[in-house]
């Protein structure tokens, strides 16, 4: 839409103005014309340089955090899906806690990583639309500066007003359409009214879209308002006089090396959110296996306790109740013997109880009469009721620990 409008700047000595790519001044002669943007535009026809450069370090980042999936032990499906929460972490996703740490870089960061290729996809296609445009109208520098500080502006509303950690860049992107929709306000006029039009009703779709799909809108709202803001103040074009320009040059620098710094700090703790989210897959495997193991023993109680009971059956007792409870006692002692191990304590109750129980199932099954009925019934109560007293000591001292099954 602006690719076709002319950069034109103010020369320092007729003050004539004249196209930004010259170097010498076609009304006077001289050489005062203001120095060269940072930008290269001189490299893409349409001033997008910069749009494009964060384009492909969003894509870089979202493919090296899925090759570190794919070496973690996922498939193919890693370069389609999100990234593990750890692998999010160490690449510099917005985590509330992290931040309070100290970790003030991950409000930068994660204005570059997406989660899943969908999220990439969208908002890549949003600033390959809108990017361009800031960059044109406003200038590479003061494109730089709108995106990095609209997008930790979102990332600061996230942080103060939502518990949960986030990554994209939408906060950024949402902070271009709203300083192309203050651009459009100040500009006014039939052209200025519907350029405002079209981004506060692109701005309405995806915030009323990320309520369906639950996307973090706080940062939306967040980076729409500090665009919004930032558009009101910042004037279009590119800077008309050699000192604002070595002021937005050394501004757009800043940015940049902000960024760098970033990373540069999220690589110097890289590898630790990995392992402290590996530690709790441990503790929550811990915590569902201690929790099913106590399912299983307790159902192994009741049926010792029944065992325990049949003498007191007032029809009596024959061959046929004794072969019934020697099965059922066997079916407990393997449902024990499967459960995956949780500690050593632990490990060694379950095989002094599935001895025990297979022990008793054993005289069951040799009992021939009521008599001997009789006695492999009442043979062992203490060794139970010693097993199963250590059984619930570990329990109060050890399943406390565990972390709470989400």
């Amino acid at each position: 839409m602006f690719g076709g409008r002319k950069k034109l700047v103010m020369c320092q000595v007729c003050r004539g103005l004249i196209e930004a790519s010259t170097t010498t001044c076609p009304l006077c002669g001289r050489e005062s014309v203001p120095k060269a943007r940072i930008s290269a535009e001189h490299l893409t026809a349409g001033g997008n340089f910069f749009s494009l450069v964060i384009l492909t370090i969003n894509i870089i980042l979202f493919v090296l955090m899925s090759i570190v999936e794919v070496r973690g032990g996922r498939g193919a499906e890693a370069f389609f899906e999100s990234a593990s929460n750890g692998v999010l972490d160490d690449f510099g996703a917005l985590v509330p806690h992290l931040v309070r740490e100290g970790q003030w870089w991950r409000l930068v960061s994660c204005n570059f990583l997406h989660i899943g290729l969908m999220h990439l996809l969208f908002n890549s296609s949003a600033l390959f639309y809108i990017g361009p445009q800031v960059e044109d109208t406003f200038g590479s520098q003061k494109f730089v500066f709108a995106y990095v500080g609209t997008g930790v502006a979102s990332g600061v509303a996230s942080y103060l007003f939502l518990p949960a950690g986030s990554a994209g860049a939408s906060g950024a992107i949402f902070g271009l359409i709203g300083l192309m929709a203050a651009y459009g306000y100040k500009l006014g006029g039939s052209f200025g009214r519907e350029l405002m039009r079209r981004m506060l009703i692109w701005a309405g779709v995806g915030i009323v879209f990320g309520f369906f799909i639950g996307a973090n809108n706080v940062a939306h709202v967040g980076g729409l308002v500090a665009g919004g803001a930032l558009g009101l103040v910042l004037a279009p074009d590119a800077p008309s006089t050699v000192g604002s320009a070595a002021a937005w040059n050394a501004t757009a620098i800043a940015c940049i090396g902000l960024v760098a710094i970033s990373f540069v700090l999220a690589g110097r703790v890289y590898g630790t959110e990995q392992e402290k989210w590996n530690q709790r897959e441990v503790k929550l495997r811990q915590s569902r296996n201690a929790f099913k193991l106590v399912e299983v023993i307790e159902a192994a109680r009741e049926s010792v306790d029944q065992s325990f009971n049949i003498i007191n059956n007032p029809a009596g007792v024959h061959r046929e109740d004794a072969v019934e409870i020697a099965a059922e006692l066997r079916r407990r002692a393997a449902e024990v013997e499967k459960e995956p191990a949780i500690d050593e304590r632990s490990t060694a109750i379950k095989q002094r109880l599935v001895e025990l129980i297979k022990k008793r199932a054993k005289s069951f099954e040799d009992s021939v009469d009521a008599s001997m009925i009789a006695a492999a019934a009442s043979a062992d109560r203490e060794a139970f009721d010693s097993v199963f007293d250590d059984f619930t000591n570990w329990i109060e001292s050890e399943i406390e620990s565990l972390p709470a099954l989400k």
